[in-house]
């Protein structure tokens, strides 16, 4: 066990403090940082749009003064034609409504300079059309209280649904919005992951198999307890990776629910959070990236040299590049049987299972079982992957990769003769 911490703290920590592990960590939050920023610095540059409105009567002007509206702001002072003309033509006010009477019938007419602010006028138009409407009503007797619920919007909830043996099962989440956030999540994160861990199990094996190292080591560990501790060397990484995310993810999000009006995301990210795609995932993403890192270990100890690593790890980064791009393929299209078949598969399920489930189109027992061929895939893989670790570990050849693994597979059937 003190053999199995030692090799256990030396790789963790030599990876923890390397510059790729830092920089794995903290792009994706540079990254959310700028665009955060971007988009800040371009919400506080648009500036509400200064505008006048102007009615033939004045009771009807003052009621118009009254509007509000976060894109625009009324310039109160203005209540005439001629003020409005002189005060878009001095860029005091960047558009004006004028509401006249034609033939008994109310027309709205919106003037601006070519060079004004965009403005989406279908919000003041959407508000004359309430107030022209609580006009009628009040003159056709209406009682207050049914113009009340006259003026209440129609809300229209969406419900998800997705059937199982021929039967109408509501989805937990509701909302599909929080299907494709999930989706989109959980195919970028995993091939992320995929790609780095793996690449750094196998470049750790072969830089110590390269310099000769491996053989001091191996003659004070079991081959066993050296295999292992790097991989759960590898899961501890990933899981203070995790780590960091959630933390950075509550921080920032108490820190943006201050600063941008997050109320109508809210329930979604709180449906999220709790949504069984999301503990699914977390649960694939653990499988997943241990699957790849297992072979990645085993294609690492097959190589004698750094410069073979890439090579070695191409076959899995090609599987991870698949499993990544029918993941986005399956969070919008999910009527194609080819991928169905293939998101049970290990080494593609770790991503596209967990889209369908977020997506509605497989249910908790369709994961269950995708997750149990994962683990059952992960032991059986574990196994083989030692076997060949052991044989080849201290083996030093030139004649490449996939030849060291056909002369590892006909030794293996040689000794069971």
């Amino acid at each position: 066990m003190f053999k199995f911490k030692v090799i256990f703290k030396q790789v963790f920590l030599k990876n923890i403090k390397s510059p790729a592990y830092l920089i794995m960590i903290l792009m994706p939050i540079v990254m959310f940082g700028i665009t955060f920023g971007v988009s800040h610095l371009m919400d506080h540059s648009k500036e509400p749009v200064r505008i006048a409105v102007l009615a033939p009567q004045p009771a009807e002007q003052s009621e118009l003064q009254q509007l509000k509206g976060k894109t625009y702001q009324i310039d109160q002072q203005i209540t005439t034609r001629e003020q409005a003309t002189k005060a878009l033509q001095k860029e005091r006010i960047d558009g004006y409504l004028l509401l006249s009477e034609e033939k008994g019938q109310t027309i709205s007419r919106y003037y601006e300079r070519k060079d004004s602010p965009s403005f989406d006028v279908s919000v003041l138009e959407n508000q004359l059309n309430q107030i022209h409407l609580v006009a009628l009503a009040q003159q056709a007797g209406v009682a207050p209280e049914q113009i009340q619920k006259l003026m209440t919007p129609t809300v229209i909830a969406p419900v998800t649904v997705n059937y199982q043996n021929g039967h109408e099962k509501i989805s937990q989440e509701n909302t599909k919005e929080v299907g494709q956030i999930i989706s989109i999540g959980i195919t970028v994160l995993m091939f992320i992951f995929i790609v780095n861990y793996a690449g750094m199990i196998a470049q750790e094996i072969a830089t110590e198999k390269g310099s000769r190292i491996m053989e001091i080591i191996l003659s004070s560990v079991s081959i066993e307890i050296q295999f292992f501790a790097k991989i759960a060397a590898i899961l501890a990484l990933l899981l203070t990776q995790i780590t960091v995310y959630i933390l950075v993810g509550i921080v920032g999000f108490q820190f943006l629910k201050q600063q941008l009006p997050l109320a109508e995301l809210l329930p979604i990210i709180r449906r999220a959070l709790v949504a069984p795609a999301m503990w699914y995932a977390g649960v694939f993403l653990i499988i997943g990236v241990l699957l790849y890192t297992v072979l990645a270990a085993m294609l690492g100890a097959v190589v004698s040299r750094m410069d073979q690593v890439q090579q070695a790890i191409s076959p899995l980064i090609l599987l991870g590049t698949l499993s990544y791009l029918g993941g986005f393929v399956l969070a919008s299209q999910t009527d194609i049987p080819l991928l169905r078949a293939v998101s049970y598969v290990p080494l593609f399920s770790q991503i596209m299972l967990p889209v369908r489930l977020a997506n509605g189109d497989v249910g908790a027992f369709g994961a269950s079982m995708g997750l149990f061929i994962a683990m059952a895939t992960l032991i059986g893989l574990t196994y083989l992957a030692l076997i060949i670790y052991r044989m080849n570990i201290l083996v030093y050849s030139d004649k490449g990769v996939f030849k060291a693994l056909i002369a590892t597979y006909q030794q293996l059937k040689e000794s069971r003769q």
